[in-house]
């Protein structure tokens, strides 16, 4: 009975895992195509993994020969994998040709296993019949992996810790710590297995469990959040992304009286001390009557005012300010990793549609873009960084 859930509940995994898989590699966003491969990546050598187990909890291993060692080398991939998502997508680093090298052992030990993986059915079976005990090099090769784990693990942790507090980043925490215990407990099995003590469940078994485990929380993490969101600092919900600016409510008398010339001059002086020097833009939920407030003008001069002199409302004056900003932001060597979101909170913006629709308005391009190849481009075709007057 224990066999056969054991049996379904991973059969599920598997599908889920093949599901998940196909839906990342599927995904559009093209500034995320890069984590979701890896991911992918990561979740079909769980599969993999997975289904090598469930062979051997049916006893099927000599009904399909080929399947003897077909997941030896898969260990030495997926800590690479799992650190190279990590880093993706909680920060906006992209993939560079040396990180190939993570996948260099696992190309060598694949090479090295080409003759035994080349052989006929038959000889594998036979292999399989002649061989009751595992050879020494998979001993070997089970230290290379704990190995190679332990430095992943330590690069894992170390990309969390300078990511916490985010809602992904405390998501991705939790199912890198399923895959590590996952991993350590199979290791373990295997090295008593080693010594021919008999256990309950197979290190194999034990393995596909705790990827299971794997698998199924990284679909409750997509139900929850964006898998394609990013996250490196703690960041507030996203407010509702703002409407349109409402009529002003009736005014007194001497609302609808135009401002003069020298408290035109003035208010618009004391209006730009406000922005460029108190940066008051940085505030997302900074209001009309907030902002009048502060000048000890009324909301229906100061609407005014900014449509007299800019030819635009509230929103898109606090957003050309919240615009270049994030383009110094973007560009400063001390912010190369931390991600977009988090520097468009920290300009103001309270909405990823609001950032994006008004940053591509201005510079005509993505922030994305403008960061990657775009910013000298951005920087020529909007050389005023400052709102005009």
């Amino acid at each position: 009975m224990t066999q056969s859930a054991l049996s379904v509940l991973l059969l599920l995994a598997m599908g889920q895992g093949v599901f998940l898989a196909i839906a990342l590699l599927a995904a559009r966003q093209a500034e995320l195509r890069g984590a979701n491969r890896l991911l992918a990546a990561l979740l079909l050598g769980s599969v993999a993994v997975i289904g090598h187990a469930w062979l051997g909890i049916n006893h099927l291993y000599t009904t399909y020969p080929h399947s003897a060692l077909a997941i030896a080398t898969i260990g030495l991939l997926s800590g690479p994998l799992l650190y190279l998502y990590l880093r993706s997508a909680l920060t906006e680093r992209r993939l560079a040709a040396r990180d190939w090298l993570h996948g260099a052992p696992f190309l060598l030990a694949t090479v090295a296993m080409l003759p035994f993986y080349l052989q006929s059915a038959a000889a594998k079976l036979a292999w399989m019949q002649h061989r009751p005990v595992l050879p020494w090099y998979i001993g070997l090769s089970v230290l290379v992996k704990t190995a190679m784990f332990v430095c992943y693990v330590v690069a894992s942790y170390r990309l969390m810790r300078g990511a916490a507090g985010g809602p992904l980043a405390g998501g991705l925490a939790r199912l890198a710590k399923i895959w590590v215990i996952g991993a350590a407990g199979s290791v373990a099995a295997f090295g008593i297995e080693f010594f021919d003590v008999a256990l309950p469940l197979s290190s194999d078994a034990l393995g596909a469990i705790a990827l299971a485990c794997f698998v199924y929380a990284t679909a409750f993490l997509a139900i929850r959040l964006p898998l394609g969101y990013r996250a490196q600092v703690p960041i507030p919900a996203p407010l509702p992304e703002p409407g349109p600016e409402p009529e002003p409510e009736p005014a007194p008398r001497y609302a609808n009286k135009r401002l003069s010339e020298p408290d035109r001059a003035s208010f618009l002086d004391a209006l730009k001390r406000c922005m460029e020097v108190d940066q008051v833009y940085r505030n997302g939920e900074l209001t009309l009557d907030e902002l009048a407030a502060l000048l000890a003008m009324t909301p229906h001069e100061l609407s005014q005012l900014i449509n007299d002199a800019c030819g635009v409302n509230l929103q898109e004056y606090l957003n050309r300010y919240r615009v270049d900003a994030l383009k110094v932001a973007l560009l400063a060597p001390g912010q190369a990793n931390a991600s977009i979101l988090e520097l468009a909170l920290a300009c103001g913006f309270n909405s990823k549609t609001t950032l994006n629709r008004a940053f591509k308005k201005q510079t005509g391009l993505t922030p994305s873009e403008f960061r990657r190849g775009g910013a000298r481009t951005g920087a020529e075709s909007s050389s005023g960084t400052t709102p005009p007057g």
